[in-house]
């Protein structure tokens, strides 16, 4: 972030200078100068006031999933059914992904059927001593029809190390995890969701 402002700063400076100059000169060429100087000035500062939005707004991402995890972590340490109550969902997820789980848990009542075996939050069967690690940013996409972010991380469990990902989409002001993969197995649980949804035998 602070290599971004300086440049900033930097460019700025040298522009203005160049503006100066350009505006000490009356003949129209140097009126026309001027013009274009203005016209790259504006561009240039646009640009990396864009990136560096978008440096902050991955701080932000960065920041929110770690968090998120935190309290993943502390609820298996502590017991306290945060996640298994399917609070977690509903405080951190979108309503397309809670919609969804709803339809789950119904089909599984319906049918006596099982569709998770494994926790998602944890990428385990026994999350009773997992951390996370390695969190980084891999993908944002900030534009007018579409924000959207990609978290990746690794599940540690024991000496078993499982990589994993979110997807989250922006959702009434806040960002939300909208999916969750097992890169171990490139296991996207959406898709998984869908398919046990729309087939009578899995």
């Amino acid at each position: 972030m602070k290599h971004f402002r300086q440049i900033l700063y930097i460019n700025i400076g040298v522009f203005s200078m160049l503006l100066m100059f350009a505006g000490c000169q009356n003949s129209p060429q140097n009126q026309q100068a001027d013009n274009v100087v203005r016209k790259d000035t504006m561009k240039t500062v646009a640009m990396m006031d864009s990136e560096m939005q978008l440096e902050m707004e991955r701080a932000v991402i960065l920041d929110y999933v770690q968090n998120i995890f935190r309290v993943v972590n502390d609820d298996q340490r502590t017991i306290t059914g945060f996640v298994n109550s399917g609070l977690c969902d509903r405080a951190f997820c979108s309503k397309s992904w809670n919609k969804l789980i709803k339809s789950i848990k119904r089909k599984e009542y319906l049918t006596g059927t099982l569709f998770f075996e494994v926790d998602y939050w944890t990428m385990t069967r026994d999350p009773g001593m997992v951390t996370f690690e390695d969190f980084e940013v891999t993908k944002l996409v900030m534009d007018e029809k579409e924000k959207f972010a990609s978290v990746s991380f690794v599940v540690c469990e024991y000496n078993d190390d499982v990589p994993a990902r979110v997807d989250l989409v922006y959702e009434d002001g806040r960002w939300v995890i909208d999916n969750f993969y097992d890169l171990r197995y490139m296991l996207n649980l959406r898709h998984c969701m869908w398919n046990y949804l729309n087939n009578d035998f899995i």
